[in-house]
């Protein structure tokens, strides 16, 4: 369980290094320059996914535990991984230098900018050396290494952003130039666990049995970072580098909501794994599903509340260029809690190992998502992609659902959850206060205080059990359970 954790750590100090680089580059940043990062690192995680092939996961499979068998095999495999990844990472970014300037205007409208495609194929080749080895340290569960090499590369990277732009005005390169000396840390910090694995071997049988597990990821991978991504690449293509910029930014200030949710990922399959009495983790489930909806409409409804004022409090005086985008920042909201969901919902996925069923339900998010932003956002803008997010995640609670009631029947609190729901509605439509002052502020705040007190007095906690939060919060009487 506290390896899970820790693993998890990696991601979620990704995302909280956006939400603290956020001012950096609302303020100091155009908006097309931030149009610029949002579309350049987009194309480099799509990239990524396709060329990876699995293999990473695959690594994590066979060299973990009794899947390492011997070490002569251990190092076929990983140094066929390595060196397989190392090949077309290098070809890809042999490309991106030698076409840089006609894939500049194709991606960032203009040759001009062909020095920053460069760099993005030197992130791809960083980041796809050092991946092998991440999920090496995860396979021999070095979770501390994991944890402190990815912790230094993203204070290392937000310090040379904050530095490069704040002080020596480089501008949006400052941004690529500042990954590429993080990936380049983490490769080298990496480096010496990969020292006792990695030897000038291939082997392609191993190498198929290899992608034979990992290609199977791929689809579900590339799924996710559909729904993640798409929006940015065709907002560019429809609306512009410019108008691309004020929506990523102000999409990243809902950016909370998910590391939220993906700090809760990385603890719940675990736990819900070390529960050894399936009707209790049928209970447990219900019973998280039915706090998460509690807790996460008020979240929810704080970024409906304060959407303008979060704007200003990040862009301060260029808030004006992204205000008219402050308005997304409650439907993104949304669509993360529909994502944390959809979290809840793997449970029976994980519980009873039916994976097979998450990449139909993943492409089908997908192509709803794809399909609405085709469609909608050459018409109505970058809000149809907000709400195509929503319609993804929705699709993909509904679907899942739908699915794992079969198999894995959970009671859920229907009529708790809807407590919730109709509060957060109700104060939601209170919360149309169309005043920027400081009274308007003070009086959305006092609005807010309604959605718990209407929960308490519908007694959406029930008698006793805030008593038993508290003795399942307790360290000693955890600690007292795992060893009975």
């Amino acid at each position: 369980f506290r390896h899970t954790l820790t693993y998890g750590f990696g991601d979620i100090a990704g995302r909280a290094a956006a939400v603290v680089l956020l001012p950096i580059y609302a303020r100091l940043l155009t908006d097309a320059e931030n149009g610029q990062i949002a579309i350049g690192f987009a194309v480099v995680g799509l990239c990524a996914v396709f060329y990876s092939l699995g293999l990473n996961q695959a690594l994590i499979k066979f060299l973990s535990g009794a899947g390492a068998g011997d070490t002569d095999r251990s190092r076929k495999r990983f140094s066929s991984v390595f060196w397989s990844l190392a090949c077309i990472a290098s070809v890809v970014s042999a490309g991106a230098y030698l076409f840089s300037e006609p894939l500049a205007g194709w991606v960032l409208g203009g040759p001009d900018d062909s020095d920053i495609i460069i760099m993005l194929g030197a992130i791809v080749l960083l980041d796809t050396l050092s991946e092998p080895m991440f999920s090496l340290c995860r396979a021999q569960q070095r979770s501390t290494r994991f944890a402190a090499t990815r912790l230094i590369q993203h204070t290392l990277q937000i310090s040379l952003i904050v530095y490069l732009i704040a002080v020596e005005g480089w501008g949006v390169r400052a941004v690529f130039v500042s990954n590429i000396v993080s990936s380049g840390f983490a490769l080298l910090a990496m480096s010496p666990v990969a020292l006792s694995l990695l030897r000038p071997t291939f082997s392609a049988t191993l190498l198929r049995e290899l992608l034979t597990f990992g290609i199977p990821f791929v689809p579900s991978a590339v799924s996710l970072l559909v729904i993640s991504l798409s929006d940015r690449l065709l907002i560019e293509h429809f609306l512009g580098l410019k108008t691309l910029g004020v929506y990523s930014i102000t999409f990243k200030i809902a950016l909370p909501m998910l590391v939220i949710v993906r700090a809760f990922r990385s603890a719940w399959a675990p736990g819900l794994l070390s529960v050894s009495d399936p009707e209790q983790t049928r209970h447990m489930c219900a019973r998280v599903t039915t706090y998460f909806v509690g807790s996460a409409s008020f979240l929810v409804l704080i970024a409906v509340a304060f959407n303008r004022e979060l704007v200003v409090l990040v862009a301060g005086e260029k808030s004006a260029t992204y205000l008219p985008g402050a308005g997304i920042i409650p439907i993104v909201t949304l669509g993360h809690f529909l994502h944390g969901f959809y979290v809840i919902l793997t449970a029976g996925v994980f519980v009873e190992g039916r994976s097979r069923v998450l990449p139909l339900v993943v492409f089908a998010g997908a192509f709803v998502n794809v399909c609405l932003n085709w469609f909608f956002i050459p018409r109505v803008g970058f809000f149809a992609a907000a709400w195509s997010t929503v319609a993804a995640n929705g699709v993909m609670v509904l679907l899942l659902y739908v699915n794992t009631r079969r198999f894995y029947p959970v009671p859920f609190e229907f009529a708790r959850m809807a407590k919730a729901i109709v509060a957060a509605i109700v104060v939601s439509f209170a919360l149309n206060v169309d005043d920027p002052t400081f009274e308007g502020t003070l009086a959305k705040a006092l609005i807010l205080l309604a959605y718990p007190i209407i929960l308490s007095g519908w007694n959406f906690i029930e008698p006793g059990e805030w008593s038993s939060l508290r003795h399942y919060l307790r360290p000693q009487d955890a600690s007292n359970s795992a060893g009975g």
